[in-house]
């Protein structure tokens, strides 16, 4: 037993030295890993040092004082522009002032005056933040760049801006190794601070500090206070975002941010940057710029600038490039003339425009109007920097674009104009108060009607109007659910501006297509000679058919309902206006009129060019505002623009195959094919999108369906009639009447069903008289009963039996009859009566078995229900010959089958003959696809 233990002792002692031997191997296979890995490591970075080393670019001292200037090109390729130009004032360091530079490395580089041009934590912080950021999926903003001054200084002299893939990881260490064993190792801190503050555009014309300080406060950099300092500071980081003549609100936060880095490295004191950001912006800023040199086409090239900016990263005032554009300076000069009063009269010297023409076909930004009386380069573009509400132009982009893109809805399609809420409970109304009851979509949107519109809205998936607009550049209010609030179908939302709307309408009149509106069609580095295209692509956002009922239904707002754009011969023209208004609170702070506006819009296209107009106030003054004039005003500038940019040359919107016209009857929501008995003025034709016009026919108006049973009592000289009742068709109930309303007159179908009962009547049943011998007819009234009494006639009489509603006898019945001898009737009549009672005997009646207006459908047979012929009361049809004939069918025999093979209204006509007598009738088949 003892021996037995001590096996077992002896085997588990084995079994744990084996498993410590093999996790010793193992650790010592992963600790030799390492080391692989740390000296491949160590080689391939000794390996990318001298790759950097070999390939940075030659250090030439002569960079940090002077850039190629980069040239601006029109479309034609002639020279508008010279970016760059070398006019700034160099300053020493010991004429900076102390409160600058504190905020220059607070912000930039808090270790400048310890690191040797690289500061590792910091770089290490920032390479960390940006991977955390590229795996959460998060801007890398949020971690900062790790750049120093030095390596900012390398970067816009000697290397670029490229920070995505190996190039990038090859320019930041290329930063690294020029900033350390170049720059550090030549010249001072002191010096490296003069390069950096002496070296950038800072926006407004400006390069370097000193220059900044002359354009921005009218002083010189050594007099500047803090808050003045920290402006400063702040447009290092992006001259063009933070320029505080352009976006004074941003150049405000980022200055409270660079106050914010100064107290937090000890610079200041709360009590300093609470003073500091006391002091608004624009009290700071002088009124003008005269070192300024205003080139006539300052507003394009402001754009092309910002442009070429986002696109490449790098700035053309510190890198020299050909910078290709789309400018047409004859359109152009067309708009500098009407901005600067030369063609055109300003109602005063405050009001302001901005204007946007663009190429509908490429998406070519050709020409803008920036603004009245601009001073400056960078300065603010109300044909691209300004953000307002864009009121009824609104209305094709986020109602009736989006529904007839994704709801199925045409032009015919039918709403509701009457008194009406937001879903909130506010009432909302259109602009002259008044209502205009049903109308089609395209008469609500020419008529720019503003309930139709949210109604609209509303019926549209709310998704789906988001990505309507945004695929054509409009960045709507999104709420924390993702959706628009419903004031986006009047266009009260943060607003657009003229560049936007141009490009999101261009695409209604080429057919669906988007390209984001651009300046730049391409860039050739000078120092380089590498090209890049920067032309937009283009999209399919919508289908053509969408975007031709929208631009069928603004043409016809131009031309047939408002014409308050005033048509331009030979130029075929959509447009849409859009009136934004001020807020009680405005109106009673400044004293404004109820009447008052604040943004008046025009935005319309050719079939060559979209133009924008915004007209209206930069801001809310007492005395200044748009009134009714305002109305007049923007649609004859609207038109002089027009007029002046487009050639009279007759070209039309094209038509595409994806469209069909199709008549509807009204008061069909969805809308429903008419009936052979439906009115003229119920039926409207529109174009709908191929395959989703009507097929269904409306009942509404059906012939009905006749009683039975008709008898005659008489008691003496007394009649009475007769006959058994018929059912109401479904279709005219109560309840019929409200699923099929349901949705089209939504809180308004109790009130519109009473109206349709008064106006049809009651149903029920006419009595006719017809004289046998005289033909003559007279109605012996109407009743909802089934009896009606009368008097024996003289002659012999057929009394008639139509159902039908008391008001509306287009829908009656055929009739059902029966004949009765008059008191004067003979049984032997006299020989010079023979004449007359042969004509009598020959009397026929032909009676239309099945519905006066009947329907069939393509393909599938239609049997004729034929007719009944009646003579004295008697079935005489078998004794007839009935022909049946129609001029696209040729003729048949009666109760004969047609197989039709298209759409359209059919009018069958019988021909009756019996005893030589002949009469005819006829009816009429709607025949559907």
């Amino acid at each position: 037993m003892k021996k037995m233990h001590k096996k077992k002792i002896k085997a588990e002692n084995t079994h744990k030295k084996k498993r410590k031997f093999k996790w010793k191997k193992l650790l010592k296979f992963l600790i030799n890993l390492f080391l692989l890995f740390l000296l491949l490591g160590l080689i391939g970075g000794i390996v990318f040092a001298i790759y950097i080393v070999v390939n940075a670019p030659k250090f030439t001292p002569e960079n940090l004082f002077s850039s190629e200037s980069s040239v601006v090109l029109d479309k034609d390729g002639n020279q508008v522009a010279k970016l760059g130009v070398e006019k700034r004032k160099n300053i020493e360091y010991s004429e900076l002032p102390q409160v600058l530079v504190d905020a220059i490395i607070a912000t930039e580089d808090s270790r400048y005056m310890q690191h040797n041009g690289f500061d590792l934590p910091r770089f290490t912080k920032a390479t960390m933040g940006q991977i955390v950021n590229k795996l959460l999926h998060r801007g890398a903003v949020m971690a900062g760049g790790g750049s120093t001054l030095d390596m900012q200084v390398v970067k816009n002299r000697y290397t670029s801006n490229e920070d995505s893939g190996f190039e990038g990881i090859k320019r930041k260490f290329t930063d690294i190794y020029i900033s350390i064993f170049k720059l550090e190792k030549k010249y001072s801190k002191e010096e490296i601070m003069e390069f950096y503050v002496n070296i950038p555009f800072l926006g407004n014309n400006a390069y370097g500090v000193e220059q900044a300080c002359q354009s921005y406060f009218g002083k010189s950099v050594s007099d500047i206070n803090l808050s003045e300092a920290a402006v400063i500071a702040g447009l290092f980081q992006a001259p063009t975002s933070y320029d505080p003549y352009r976006h004074p609100e941003a150049a405000e936060e980022r200055r409270k941010t660079v106050l914010y880095l100064m107290q937090r490295h000890g610079y200041i004191t709360e009590e300093e940057r609470k003073a500091a950001n006391s002091i608004p912006v624009k009290r700071l800023l002088r009124q003008s710029n005269p070192e300024s040199d205003q080139n006539a086409y300052q507003s394009y090239i402001n754009i092309v600038i910002d442009e070429v900016e986002k696109k490449t990263g790098s700035n053309p005032y510190t890198t020299g490039m050909k910078i290709y554009t789309n400018l047409d300076t004859g359109k152009q000069n067309v708009l500098n003339d009407i901005m600067s009063g030369k063609t055109w009269e300003w109602k005063d010297d405050k009001v302001q425009a901005g204007l946007a023409i663009v190429d509908v076909n490429t998406g070519a930004l050709v020409a803008v109007g920036g603004g009245r009386n601009q001073n400056g380069e960078r300065v603010l573009n109300y044909a691209s920097d300004i953000k307002r509400q864009i009121g009824s132009c609104a209305k094709p982009l986020f109602d009736y674009g989006p529904a007839f893109e994704y709801m199925g809805a045409s032009e015919a399609t039918q709403v509701y104009d009457g008194p009406y809420t937001y879903s909130s409970g506010v009432s909302i109304k259109n602009a002259g108060g008044g209502h205009s009851g049903l109308l089609t979509y395209k008469q609500a949107l020419a008529n720019s009607l503003n309930i139709p519109a949210l109604k609209v809205f509303q019926r549209n998936d709310n998704t789906k109007v988001k990505e309507f607009v945004t695929n054509l550049g409009i960045t709507p209010e999104i709420d924390s659910n993702g959706y628009l609030h419903e004031a986006h179908a009047l266009g009260a939302f943060t607003g657009s501006n003229p560049v936007e709307l141009a490009g999101a309408y261009a695409a209604f009149s080429n057919g669906g297509y988007y390209a984001k509106p651009y300046t730049i069609t391409k860039v050739e580095y000078i120092d380089t000679g590498k090209t890049v295209s920067l032309k937009s692509k283009r999209n399919r956002v919508m289908s053509d058919s969408t975007a031709y009922m929208i631009t069928d239904t603004l043409k016809y707002a131009v031309e047939g309902v408002r014409n308050i754009y005033g048509t331009v011969p030979g130029v075929s023209l959509a447009a849409k206006t859009g009136t934004s208004n001020f807020s009680t609170e405005a109106r009673r702070k400044y004293g404004y009129p109820s009447s008052a506006n604040m943004d008046m819009w025009v935005t319309g296209y050719t079939p060559d060019y979209a133009v924008s107009l915004w007209y209206g106030y930069p801001e809310a003054e007492p005395g200044y505002y748009l009134a009714s004039e305002g109305y007049r005003t923007r649609g004859v500038l609207f038109r002089q623009v027009i007029s002046s940019i487009q050639a009279p040359d007759g070209k039309q919107f094209q038509i595409p195959g994806s469209v069909v016209k199709a008549t509807i009857e009204k008061e069909t929501y969805p809308s429903l094919l008419p009936s052979g008995n439906t009115p003229g003025d119920m039926r409207v034709t529109e174009y709908f999108k191929r395959g989703t016009q009507p097929t269904q026919v409306s009942p509404r108006y059906n012939t009905l369906p006749n009683a039975s049973g008709i008898n005659v009592k008489e008691n003496g000289n007394n009649l009475e009639i007769t006959w058994n009742a018929v059912a109401k068709p479904a279709h005219l109930t109560d309840d019929a009447i409200k699923k099929a309303w349901k949705d089209l007159y939504n809180k308004e179908l109790d009130s519109m069903l009473a109206a349709r009962k008064a106006a049809d009547g009651e149903y029920g049943y006419e009595v006719i008289a017809r004289d046998n011998i005289t033909g003559s007819e007279k109605s012996l009234g109407f009743t909802t009963g089934t009896s009606m009494k009368t008097t024996r006639p003289t002659n012999s009489t057929t009394y008639i039996v139509k159902t039908c509603m008391s008001n509306m006898k287009i829908t009656q019945s055929s009739g059902i009859s029966m004949e009765v001898k008059g008191t004067g009737t003979s049984e032997n009549p006299k020989d010079d009566d023979k004449e007359d009672n042969k004509e009598n005997n020959d009397l026929i009646t032909i009676q239309l078995n099945g519905n006066l207006n009947d329907t069939a459908k393509v393909g599938t047979p239609y049997t004729d229900p034929g007719v009944t012929v009646m003579n004295k009361g008697v079935d005489v049809t078998s004794s007839s010959q009935i022909t049946v004939t129609n001029d696209k069918m040729g003729s048949k025999q009666n109760k004969d089958t047609y197989n039709f093979t298209e759409a359209g209204s059919y009018v069958l006509k019988y021909s009756v003959t019996y005893n030589g007598k002949t009469e005819t009738t006829t009816r009429t088949v709607t025949v559907s696809q």
